[in-house]
């Protein structure tokens, strides 16, 4: 007298994980607010690190000069740096999801960008690169980091007013 717990059997059973699991990646943005209707309640928060030395202004580590523009990207997991080197997995592993099955990505994953004619995760992969080009070096190298020099985080990354960085 035991049953299973009721599951359906379709076609698109997929279709909800995948978005909810693709919109990890919006919620990991910095720089952009998460605000109705494409940010849960619970999730809401203004854009974070804008202000004074922080992401439009970082400095190099080193020397606490040379200020750049760093905005956008993804945050870290588990703090609010950003990773170039940790960066072209995601990026890596999206693009080839996207060439394996581009018909599971449409333009209604409930992001900013949903309804511009473009597959959302290609939106998505756009908004990291766009910040890996700007950590590029005139030299054609590449900064490693941004992020604060501690691992203190504020309750929501937009309460956060610490000066931001780059690495070598």
């Amino acid at each position: 007298n035991l049953r299973s717990y009721p599951f359906p059997i379709a076609s698109n059973v997929y279709e909800r994980p995948l978005k909810a699991a693709m919109r990890t990646f919006f919620y990991q943005r910095l720089g952009f607010p998460k605000k109705i209707p494409h940010a849960d309640l619970r999730w809401q928060d203004d854009a974070a690190f804008l202000g004074t030395n922080q992401d439009t202004e970082a400095r190099y580590v080193n020397s606490n000069s040379d200020p750049r523009d760093m905005r956008g990207g993804w945050q870290d997991a588990g703090d609010t740096n950003k990773y170039v080197t940790f960066a072209h997995a995601a990026v890596h592993q999206l693009l080839t999801a996207y060439t394996d099955n581009p018909k599971a990505f449409t333009d209604d994953f409930n992001i900013p960008e949903s309804g511009n004619g473009i597959p959302d995760l290609i939106d998505e992969v756009k908004f990291e690169i766009d910040w890996l080009k700007r950590m590029q070096d005139d030299d054609g190298g590449v900064f490693i980091k941004l992020g604060t020099k501690d691992y203190k985080n504020a309750k929501k990354p937009s309460l956060d007013r610490r000066p931001r960085f780059y690495g070598p």
